[in-house]
């Protein structure tokens, strides 16, 4: 089947929101999503076994983008350092879903061949070269700096968990968007046309609005979500400090967020994701229908938990929580 492997890779989004929605509108399912750190004191329910039993730790989140890294930098090196004409282990990948377009030139007729070419060169020729390779080495970025953040910021509490299903989604996550931002323009890698990609494209081809419009939002909004993700650290090691004075209180110790895009945002880490992702967006002029559907994920996920953060901090501080934008300035 032609086109099975773009098809499989829009299909995962699709249903990955879908489900995400779902749950959220079926209240029942409400408390799967509430599983997730300090959320998991809002779920109304007198046993909790179930949340042991069906969640891991937090902290593993770092395994996320340990996973992403290994999969991008194998992409990465197979495409642009080696160009090997793709015989390792991303071509071995590709070619399990899609039929090697050579074999279809020697199994029928030549105007076969040209039709199914040209299926393959409009849905795999979209992305221009220099698209592809940046959108590698700014998801490769995104998850370097989300993996040092996980290791070295990032203080979880050992207690935090998260259910299964939201690190099943985790782990694929990465799998599935180092594939996605590049997945419209594997014809133009090389993927099914070895003599396609052989030289790295001059400098000169990267100076385009699209390109430094994407590189600086996606600069832009890593420096904040660093700055974001480190103030959120500061509270917890206060936090730290504030618990080992007192020996009388066993409920956790939480601290309203008030810096930087906190100001005026209540999840404004979220926030800062979406910039990322909308500069793919740009990066690609909005042409990746693959992308747009990473973005509507993106936003659809991530509102939907801001959104009980939100619940959680009104029920939490009351009226001490300030009166901020959810996630989306001006908009939510």
């Amino acid at each position: 089947m032609a086109l099975l492997l773009l098809f499989l890779t829009r299909t995962y989004y699709i249903l990955i929101t879908l489900i995400i929605i779902c749950f959220s509108l079926i209240e029942n399912f409400r408390n799967v999503i509430k599983v997730y750190g300090k959320l998991e004191e809002t779920i109304l329910i007198p046993n909790k076994t179930w949340i042991s039993l069906l969640s891991v730790p937090k902290y593993y989140f770092k395994y996320f983008y340990i996973n992403g890294f290994l999969w991008i930098t194998c992409i990465i090196i197979e495409i642009i350092i080696l160009k090997n004409n793709f015989n390792g282990i991303f071509s071995i990948f590709i070619h399990l879903f899609e039929i090697d377009i050579p074999q279809l030139f020697q199994q029928y007729n030549v105007i076969d061949y040209k039709f199914n070419e040209e299926i393959y060169k409009e849905y795999y020729g979209k992305q221009p070269i220099e698209e592809c390779i940046l959108a590698l080495f700014m998801i490769e970025v995104q998850v370097i700096r989300r993996a040092f953040e996980c290791f070295f910021v990032e203080k979880p509490s050992l207690n935090s968990k998260m259910l299964i299903t939201h690190y099943i989604i985790g782990i694929t996550y990465y799998l599935a968007t180092g594939l996605a931002v590049i997945i419209e323009g594997l014809w133009n890698l090389g993927v099914f046309n070895k003599d396609q990609f052989k030289i790295f494209p001059p400098f000169s081809n990267f100076i385009k609005w699209n390109i430094l419009s994407a590189i600086l939002l996606f600069i832009y909004a890593s420096y904040h979500q660093n700055v974001l993700h480190r103030h959120l650290a500061s509270l917890r090691s206060s936090i730290s400090i504030s618990a080992s004075t007192s020996t009388s209180t066993t409920t956790s110790i939480y601290l309203i967020p008030k810096e930087d895009w906190f100001k005026f945002i209540s999840s404004a880490h979220y926030f800062a994701e979406i910039l990322i992702y909308l500069s793919f967006i740009i990066l690609t002029k909005g042409k990746n229908l693959t992308i747009w559907l990473v973005l509507i994920w993106t936003i659809i996920g991530l509102g939907i938990m801001a959104k009980e953060n939100e619940i959680w901090g009104k029920k939490r501080f009351d009226k001490k929580w300030p009166k901020r934008w959810i996630i989306i300035p001006f908009i939510y």
